[in-house]
């Protein structure tokens, strides 16, 4: 395989990627992973001013994109995937096989113990993939445990800390390990909390994805409203920017959940399936009416978003985040670091709630959140309040003072 010549090797690498998933029946969520990150890459190049890709560069990506602390450990690991990828394209190799790990099984002696602590999961509300999710790496624990442990209220803050100490762990793993231990010692079945044995490393929270007023404006207006498919995205975006609504609430959106007399949007949010009420402004209003009377297919379908191909199904969530980054890229408006789907819309909406000085209870509500504090996670961009915090910086003293006026003599 040869590549072509032209100025830049991007739009080759991207089709010959592309071409690869499909032949090698990639899953559609797979896929759009690697293609997600594949633009990741391709906007890190453009911001050094570089139209060709090379091995080199990939190692680079990585290298400052471990410093990245708005991205996974899962997004991390499906970078450093891609950037092989693409350095096998380079050398036209096939693609190396990734081998899944086995399922690490849960010792005989400790499945009870694991089933009981399931059982109360569920018990308390717990949704079915977090209970699967819980399964394994309480199954991971118990059989990291030594063999000296043969029975559960033997053990020690000792063993726990081999434990954590010869065995990488991942954050939900230190997170089922202490609620295990917190269930173990208020059934009775250890006579201590060793839960808060358990290490607690946490990642610095990354800064919220926003947009400015004029950037979300000139995202909208980049829409051509006089298609069918233009008018399905030019709501989404509303929704979205305007109510500050995830994308999955707004692709499970359906007929039953407007009320147009009061003006109101009432759904089960997906995600915390919690209920929450909206009031639509004129702008909201008139986009959904828009699309609904003039741009949607005729479908069965109770929900208010359909595909634009037959058979017309309702979108997926992941669609939000595909319809965002192009009219983001259509508008001319650059990344710069910053996240450009539809939830970075939502966070814009927000942190525009709190710089007006909204109560962080009404935008907490806004938001759906169940959480009375993260209101204050969208205060760490607004510079002009967090000014009013600022202190003023002491005086020098001591042999820093001093070190201070002998420079001043020398310059």
């Amino acid at each position: 395989m040869k590549q072509q010549a032209t100025n830049s090797n991007l739009g080759w690498l991207r089709d010959e990627l592309e071409r690869r998933l499909i032949v090698m029946r990639y899953s559609k969520t797979a896929a759009g992973a690697y293609m997600r990150i594949f633009n990741w890459v391709e906007e890190y190049l453009k911001g050094y001013g570089e139209t060709n890709y090379a091995m080199a560069w990939g190692q680079r990506f990585i290298a400052e994109y471990s410093l990245q602390v708005n991205h996974s450990p899962s997004q991390f690991k499906h970078a450093r995937t891609l950037v092989r990828r693409l350095d096998e394209i380079l050398e036209d190799k096939l693609f190396t096989p990734c081998f899944r790990k086995s399922a690490v099984e849960c010792p005989s002696r400790f499945t009870d113990l694991r089933d009981k602590y399931l059982e109360q999961l569920a018990r308390n509300g717990y949704r079915e993939s977090t209970i699967n999710s819980r399964k394994s790496y309480a199954g991971l624990f118990f059989s990291r445990l030594p063999d000296s442990v043969e029975n559960i209220n033997t053990l020690t803050a000792v063993d726990l800390y081999n434990v954590f100490t010869k065995h990488e762990w991942v954050n939900v793993g230190y997170v089922t390990a202490r609620s295990l231990l917190v269930f173990l010692y208020k059934s009775g079945l250890i006579k201590v909390d060793l839960s808060a044995c358990v290490p607690n490393p946490r990642r610095p929270k990354s800064l919220p994805s926003v947009y400015s007023g004029d950037e979300v404006a000139r995202l909208l207006s980049s829409v051509d409203r006089t298609t069918g498919l233009g008018k399905r995205d030019y709501a989404i975006l509303m929704l979205a920017a305007h109510l500050g609504l995830r994308s999955s609430d707004i692709v499970n959106l359906s007929f039953s959940d407007i009320d147009y007399t009061a003006k109101t949007i009432e759904i089960i949010q997906v995600k915390t399936e919690r209920p929450l009420t909206l009031v639509m402004n004129n702008d909201v209003e008139e986009a959904i009416s828009d699309y609904v009377q003039n741009g949607r297919p005729q479908a069965a379908s109770d929900k208010v978003f359909l595909g634009s191909k037959a058979p017309f199904e309702p979108i997926t969530a992941g669609a939000g985040y595909v319809i965002a980054h192009k009219y983001f890229k259509l508008a001319g408006i650059e990344g710069q670091g910053r996240r450009r789907g539809t939830h970075a819309l939502r966070t814009s909406y927000a942190t525009a709630l709190v710089a007006k000085g909204t109560p962080y209870a009404v935008v907490q509500e806004a938001l759906g959140h169940d959480d009375p504090e993260s209101a204050k996670y969208y205060v760490r961009v607004d510079v002009r309040r967090l000014r009013m915090c600022a202190l003023d910086v002491p005086k020098p003293t001591g042999a820093f003072a001093v070190m201070l006026s002998d420079l001043e003599g020398v310059l």
